[in-house]
């Protein structure tokens, strides 16, 4: 049986903080962890024992269960993504997370959600805002990449039954390889076909490469023009 494909980001909904941003904020820390933990890695979850978490969980893993499916086979969840607004949550945001405890990690989470979803920069304690400012670097990337990939989205969504792959996209189709463009490499992503990059990849010769630097510099060699 074939081994399902290691997560290391998945889109994370605006219905996700609308659930999380109405609990306390241990309440949050804990149920953010356990969605972590159900999605990046292959651990059996123990049982909840609080009333109040165990229902909201129930309400969470439906959608989390098959976005998980789709990522674990290689494809993105486009169902979902096309309903609701999502952002990539990283594994390294995970990381952080297991540094703080359950009260920071709520506090944590939620000035990522208020951030993406809401367009607020909160105000935080230390060593919570620290977290936060790291987080908020690779958060600025992807809402850069987000207007990027909107550009000419339309037209070509009429072209195809699905919508055009972004940036994030990519790489949730590409978990091998790691995101380590920054500010000064980002005209690299300009003009880039993420659904043609992705569909030519696998039959390159740089289908081994970990770096997304590596693969934009050559992408033209990659997608043959």
């Amino acid at each position: 049986m074939e081994q399902p494909q290691a997560i290391k980001q998945f889109p994370f909904y605006d219905f996700y903080a609308q659930i999380l941003c109405t609990l306390k904020d241990e309440e949050a820390g804990r149920l953010t962890k356990r969605m972590c933990a159900y999605m990046f890695s292959f651990e059996t979850l123990t049982d909840i024992e609080d009333n109040k978490e165990r229902f909201y969980w129930g309400n969470l893993v439906d959608v989390l269960e098959e976005s998980k499916d789709a990522l674990q086979n290689g494809k993105a969840p486009s169902g979902l993504n096309r309903r609701m607004k999502h952002f990539a949550f990283q594994e390294n945001f995970y990381d952080a997370l297991c540094l703080l405890d359950e009260r920071q990690g709520g506090q944590y989470v939620k000035a990522i959600c208020d951030y993406m979803f809401e367009d607020k920069t909160p105000t935080l304690k230390p060593p919570v805002d620290s977290f936060f400012a790291l987080a908020k670097r690779k958060l600025d990337l992807s809402k850069i990449r987000k207007r990027n990939g909107q550009r000419g989205g339309t037209a070509k969504h009429k072209r195809a039954p699905e919508p055009p792959l972004d940036m994030d996209g990519f790489l949730i189709r590409q978990p091998q390889v790691k995101n380590d463009i920054y500010r000064s490499s980002m005209h690299l992503t300009e003009g880039v076909n993420w659904s043609l990059l992705n569909d030519r990849l696998p039959q390159s010769v740089y289908r081994d490469s970990t770096s997304l630097y590596q693969i934009l510099i050559h992408y033209r060699d990659i997608v043959g023009s």
